[in-house]
């Protein structure tokens, strides 16, 4: 019998090395094998353009070019499901690299990137301008060799605080146009504006210049803060024309750290310049709620009140709705000025009124509750339709964002009217002023059982509350003092009151007759443009000078307790209202309140040798938390005051200055000693 002999295997010529590929899920009924179709979407994939095989054996999609602001956050939030291997970022090229370990998760990516960038260059020829990293800066300035990185918020980016945020290192290796390296000093330039440190923070901005390094704007955005955190507007607004100089775009960051500046230096003019350049851009960059507090904050410090009523009522062309900060400042001023029906109008108003749920919920009757037709806007909070929105209103999102906002509206319900019952007491409108009371009370009442508000921790809503109480005391025993005493007149505490102009009395609810006496007191007490401190006073008794008065709670007690006469000199309008509203609910007639720059007012306005104490408590000093090298502009006491002290205090009288600063009042004596010596 004869056998068929085996047949022998040919040797099968040498391929090239193939990259190992990874393991692949099973399938249904179909083992992952060579013919397998998970097999055949990697070849299909890897042939796929726009992705590559990576010798690891991932499946890479180049996503380029991206939307300027872009971050990983936002990517990983586009890419929804999809979870990547790894994401690399390149923000100065404008693409970012991410790896797959499925290939069908890799050609999903690419699908869904296709699709939106076909969308974007679909869109509008104004919007495709402020997507396209490639446009030449609208603001003037002269043409860059290379194309910019991409700046602001037009991307994968859920916060304006992505973009500014320089702390975070950057992921991945350096990149070859030193991208790792000039985010690392802008990070440096960042912490050095942060601690005050101007001197620094320009050296090591102009090691970006050295080492040929194209600024971006965060690197001029994080100097232009050093500038304003250290009081140097004019170097802050240098560093804005250099920014704009160099082909770079201003957007509402920049903005706001610049005019923050301005409104510090009390510059509201300049800050309201800085709105409006904002608002010529092509196209313009509207301003956001931070920016426009800030603004409102800078007009409290100063008592602008026609420019924050300006830009309260602009909040509507800026697609803006009112918030708690809003109201409070606006009604800061309102109250300053008497002006309580302005207050009771904003109280009736959102979003101090009472939320009513059924308009909160605004549910249109024609849609489902299907995941298709779902709000995605009122899911966020943002969607202003009501009920001509055609997509379903989820009544729990009401619910939430009722009860989420509900403290914070309570405790700016409070502010509110205790500023409401301090206009009323002043102007002697008894009633509204109990009433105002009243809602101070209730709001307290409702917030006790409800958690605290989002912008303040637990302490500082306590503390706030027990302030306020104490107000409401304090005019509850004004009120009942009315009734045994003589009747009260506040131009008797105006007249001693150095705040404003005599021609803007006007504006501070006060009718003609009773303009016309202050206006004769203010003209008695002046001579030579200086005060004469026995015709403010009616009395030849001692004067002394609280710099720095604060809110006047120390002044108040110490005029309570002594005879003599007492001035309190404050910069900020608002504080200064403080102490004249202090001193008029508790009676004291020998306290004079001046506003402004301590230095410029005892030059312009203090005779010599007319003051026989002169008190500074917890002045701030120049440096922060220790650091030596911190400049600031923002102390007031300086060698000029030191020497204007000396003029205007009598023979052998004092200065007490009061600190817990143990090395800056070393330096304050040094200070002293040194200016002593010049001046005997």
């Amino acid at each position: 019998m004869l056998k068929t002999p085996k047949k022998r295997k040919r040797p099968r010529p040498e391929q090239p090395e193939q990259p190992e590929l990874p393991e692949l899920p099973e399938t249904v009924g179909e083992a992952a094998g060579p013919g397998s179709r998970a097999a055949r979407e990697a070849t299909e994939a890897a042939d796929e353009p726009g992705i590559e095989r990576t010798a690891a054996g991932l499946f890479q999609v180049c996503l380029t070019p991206l939307p300027k602001g872009s971050s990983q956050k936002g990517l990983r939030s586009f890419m929804g499901n999809l979870v990547p291997a790894s994401l690399q970022l390149d923000s100065a090229a404008g693409q970012a690299n991410v790896c797959f370990q499925d290939a069908s998760d890799a050609k999903l990516c690419l699908e869904r990137w296709n699709g939106l960038n076909a969308a974007l260059t679909s869109a509008p020829k104004k919007r495709r301008r402020l997507l396209d990293p490639s446009q030449k800066p609208v603001f003037a300035g002269p043409a860059r060799s290379a194309p910019r990185a991409p700046i602001e918020s037009r991307g994968f980016s859920e916060s304006e605080d992505e973009h500014v945020d320089l702390g975070a290192k950057p992921k991945g290796g350096p990149s070859a146009d030193g991208s790792s390296e000039l985010l690392a000093l802008t990070r440096k330039i960042a912490s050095f504006a942060a601690q005050r440190r101007l001197s620094d923070a320009i050296k090591t901005f102009d090691r970006i210049l050295a080492k040929g390094l194209a600024p971006s704007v965060q690197a001029y955005a994080s100097l232009l803060n050093a500038h304003v955190n250290s009081g140097d507007m004019p170097g802050a607004a240098s560093t804005f024309r250099k920014m704009l100089a160099d082909g770079l775009r201003s957007n509402v960051v920049v903005a706001t750290a610049l005019l923050k500046g301005y409104c510090r230096a009390g510059d509201i003019q300049a800050a309201s310049g800085v709105l409006q350049d904002m608002m010529r851009q092509d196209p313009p960059v509207k301003p956001d709620l931070r920016l426009v507090n800030t603004l409102l904050r800078g007009c409290v410090r100063v008592g602008d009140l026609q420019t924050a009523e300006s830009v309260f009522d602009r909040l509507a062309e800026w697609q803006l709705q009112p918030d708690a900060s809003n109201c409070i400042f606006l009604v800061s001023l309102l109250s300053q000025r008497l002006r309580t029906k302005s207050i009771g109008a904003l109280l009736r108003k959102p979003p101090l009124e009472a939320v009513d749920q059924g308009n909160l919920l605004s549910q249109p009757t024609t849609s489902t509750s299907s995941d298709q037709n779902i709000c995605r806007f009122w899911a966020k909070g943002k969607c202003n339709k009501g009920s001509a929105c055609p997509f379903f209103h989820d009544s729990a999102v009401a619910k939430a964002k009722k009860d989420r906002d509900e403290p914070e509206r309570l405790a700016a319900v409070a502010s509110v009217s205790l500023h409401l019952a301090h206009a009323a007491a002043l102007s002697g409108k008894t009633r509204c002023c109990v009433r105002a009371l009243c809602g101070v009370e209730s709001a307290h009442a409702a917030a006790k059982d409800l958690p605290r508000a989002r912008n303040a921790s637990k302490e500082q809503q306590q503390s706030k509350q027990r302030e306020q109480e104490q107000e409401v005391k304090a005019i509850r025993d004004f009120l009942a003092s009315q009734k045994k005493g003589p009747a009260f007149n506040f131009s008797d505490f105006l007249g001693r009151c150095f705040l404003v102009p005599a021609s803007e009395l006007q504006s501070w609810g006060l009718r003609q007759p009773a303009q016309e006496p202050i206006q004769q007191r203010f003209a008695r007490c002046l001579q030579e443009g200086r005060l004469r401190w026995s015709k403010v006073f009616g009395s030849q008794a001692p004067v002394k000078l609280e710099l720095g008065a604060g809110s006047g709670e120390w002044v108040a007690a110490q005029a309570k307790a002594d005879e003599t006469n007492w001035v309190a000199l404050e910069l900020m309008r608002d504080r200064a209202h403080s102490v004249l509203r202090r001193a008029a609910f508790q009676d004291l007639r020998n306290i004079c309140v001046v506003c402004g720059e301590a230095t410029k007012i005892l030059e312009h306005l203090v005779p010599n040798c007319c003051i026989s104490h002169v008190f500074i408590n917890f002045p701030e000093p120049p440096f922060v938390s220790g650091d030596e090298a911190a400049e600031s502009n923002f102390h007031m006491v300086t060698p000029e005051l030191f020497a204007e002290m000396h003029r205007i205090l009598r023979k052998e009288c004092q200065i007490t200055i009061l600190s817990d600063n143990h090395r800056y009042m070393q330096s304050l004596a040094r200070m002293a000693r040194i200016e002593w010596c010049l001046l005997v």
